[in-house]
């Protein structure tokens, strides 16, 4: 088994865990922050009241967060069974 397919793997699996962990728990102001920055960027879009959009979306980052957490913590399970188990990682080619 590659080294460096499993390092890059392992990178990835906690790399999608921790951002979604961030964006859950709204650490730091993380979620609330990329909520306006989006919000600056699409300010055109639709008018409603500004609050009551920002609350829904960070509602729906939040929701995504703990999807994108489930899914790095089911993808690093994963790596370290085929690991535990011997079998060589998949090539895509």
């Amino acid at each position: 088994m590659e080294t460096w397919r499993v390092l890059a793997g392992a990178a990835l699996c906690l790399a999608m865990s921790l951002v979604g962990v961030g964006l859950a728990t709204n650490f730091r102001g993380m979620t609330e922050w990329h909520v306006r920055r989006s919000m600056s960027t699409a300010s055109g879009l639709r008018q409603v009241p500004h609050e009551e959009r920002i609350a829904r979306f960070i509602l729906l980052e939040r929701v995504m967060g703990v999807a994108f957490a489930v899914v790095g913590l089911m993808c690093l399970v994963v790596l370290v069974y085929n690991i535990l188990a011997g079998w060589p990682m998949r090539l895509v080619k």
